[in-house]
C-alpha cells in the first residue's frame, strides 16, 4: 500500500518537473521572439517604406525618408545616381548611427506636358512631322509627340490637325493646329547654269554659280549630269541640268562645256587660290562678319584695280590672276576678282551678265538674302554695295541703263 502511494508521489514530481520544465521553455521562446520583434522594430522600421516626390523635383532630402524627427542620417545610395526625370521606384540605403536601413523613392510623373499649337504652309507633297505642329514644349520627362490622325499631305486645302504629347507618365494633351496644303504648278527655276569653256586636265565643278529657286520648296533639289563631258579630250559636250520640287514640277537646261588645250597664258587654279589667300590674310578675319568680310572684299577690290580694258572675257580664272597680279583690268576682270575672293572667303555669290553684254557684276548672298555687288568704278560715280533690284534699276535710269538684266535668270533680292 505504502509503496503504491510513494509511487504516485513519484510521478506527481516528474510531472510537475516536466510542467516546469515546459513553462520555461516557453518563457525563453517568448523572450526570444520579443527580441527578435524589437531588433525588427529598431532595424526596419526607422524609415517610411516608400518615399513619393513628382517627376522633376529631384531626391528629397534624407530627413523624408526617416520617422523620427530630428534624427541624423545620411544617404549611402548617391542622390546624383537617380534620375528624376524617369518614373519608376528606386531603391535607397541610409545609414543612421552605424546601421544602414534600406527604403524606396518612388517618382510619378500626374502633370501632363504644355505646347503651343503651330499651324503650318506647305506645298503639296511636302511631308512634316507631328513635332513640326508644336512648340515649346515643357515637361519634366520625355514626350512622345504623335499625330492622332495623319493628315493628307498630297490634297491641297486646309484642314485640322490634332497632335498628342504624351509624356513618360502615361499622360496625355492634346494640341489642334491647321494645316495648309498648297496647290503648287510651278516649276522651280535653274540660275546661273551656263554655256562654259574649260581646259583639259581643269577641275571642274558643274555647281558653281548654280543655284535652284522655288516659289514654294525652299529645298528644290539639283540634279547635274555630266556624263557626257570627256575632260581628256577636245570637243563640245552637253550638261543637263535638272531641278524638281517636292510637288513634282521639273524644270531642265541643257549647256554646252567646251574642253579645249591650255592655252600658253593657263592660270592654274590653285596659283590662284595662293594670291587670293594672301589678300584674304590682309583684310578680313576670323571676328568679322559675313557682310563685313564682303565689305572687306568690295572695298580692296574696287580700290586696288586700276580700270583699263581687257579683250580676255572667256576665263574668269586668269582675269581673276589678272586684277590681283597685275592689278589692272575691266569689269570683268573686276567681276572675276571679287568672285575668286568670295568663294575664297565661303560667301555665296553668282555672276550677273548685262542684257546684251557689255557689262559684268556679282550677286552676293551673307544670308540674308541676295543683293547686287559691284565693284566696277564709274565714271558717275556710286556704290554698288548689297543693293536691292529697286536700287540698281533705279541708278540704271539715271545713267544710261548702265545695268540692265533677265530677272528670270537671276534671284530676286529682298524688298526694301
Amino acid at each position: 500500500m505504502s509503496s503504491s502511494i510513494e509511487g504516485r508521489e513519484a510521478g506527481y514530481m516528474r510531472q510537475g518537473e516536466r510542467n516546469i520544465k515546459t513553462v520555461h521553455m516557453a518563457s525563453v521562446f517568448f523572450i526570444f521572439v520579443l527580441a527578435g520583434v524589437f531588433i525588427a522594430m529598431t532595424s526596419y522600421n526607422r524609415l517610411h517604406d516608400t518615399v513619393t516626390v513628382e517627376a522633376g523635383t529631384g531626391v528629397p532630402n534624407v530627413s523624408r525618408f526617416i520617422k523620427g524627427q530630428n534624427t541624423p542620417g545620411q544617404f549611402v545610395t548617391d542622390p546624383a545616381a537617380i534620375d528624376t526625370t524617369i518614373p519608376g521606384v528606386y531603391d535607397v540605403e541610409i545609414r543612421i548611427g552605424k546601421k544602414t536601413y534600406r527604403s524606396k523613392l518612388e517618382i510619378k510623373d500626374t502633370i501632363p506636358p504644355e505646347a503651343t499649337a503651330v499651324n503650318r504652309e506647305v506645298p503639296s507633297g511636302r511631308v512634316l512631322e507631328a513635332e513640326d505642329f508644336v512648340t515649346d514644349i515643357t515637361d519634366a520627362t520625355q514626350v512622345a509627340v504623335t499625330f492622332g490622325l495623319r493628315p493628307d499631305f498630297t490634297s491641297p486645302g486646309v484642314r485640322e490637325v490634332t497632335v498628342l504629347l504624351e509624356d513618360r507618365g502615361g499622360n496625355v494633351t492634346e494640341k489642334k493646329a491647321v494645316l495648309t496644303v498648297l496647290e503648287d504648278n510651278e516649276p522651280p527655276r535653274i540660275i546661273g547654269a551656263h554655256d562654259r569653256t574649260v581646259y583639259i586636265g581643269d577641275r571642274v565643278s558643274y555647281r558653281r554659280d548654280v543655284t535652284v529657286i522655288d516659289n514654294l520648296d525652299e529645298d528644290a533639289v539639283l540634279h547635274i549630269d555630266s556624263s557626257a563631258v570627256n575632260l581628256k579630250r577636245e570637243g563640245s559636250y552637253p550638261v543637263i541640268y535638272t531641278a524638281s520640287d517636292v510637288s513634282g514640277n521639273v524644270t531642265k537646261i541643257t549647256v554646252t562645256f567646251t574642253v579645249e588645250e591650255k592655252p600658253e597664258d593657263y592660270v592654274d587654279p590653285d596659283e590662284l587660290d595662293k594670291l587670293v589667300d594672301e589678300v584674304l590674310a590682309g583684310i578680313i578675319n576670323d571676328e568679322m562678319t559675313q557682310r563685313e568680310k564682303a565689305k572687306a572684299i568690295y572695298d580692296w577690290t574696287k580700290h586696288s584695280i586700276g580700270y583699263i580694258d581687257y579683250p580676255d572675257m572667256g576665263d574668269w580664272v586668269k582675269a581673276a590672276y589678272q586684277g590681283i597680279k597685275n592689278r589692272r583690268g575691266d569689269c570683268f576682270v573686276y567681276y572675276s576678282t571679287a568672285q575668286a575672293l568670295l568663294t575664297r572667303a565661303g560667301i555665296e555669290n553668282q555672276r550677273v551678265v548685262k542684257t546684251g553684254g557689255g557689262h559684268y557684276w556679282n550677286l552676293v548672298n551673307c544670308g540674308d538674302g541676295w543683293y547686287h555687288f559691284d565693284t566696277t568704278p564709274r565714271r558717275g560715280g556710286g556704290e554698288f554695295f548689297m543693293l536691292t533690284d529697286a536700287q540698281l534699276e533705279e541708278y540704271s535710269k539715271k545713267h544710261n541703263n548702265s545695268h540692265v538684266w533677265d530677272k528670270s535668270k537671276y534671284p530676286a533680292t529682298p524688298p526694301e
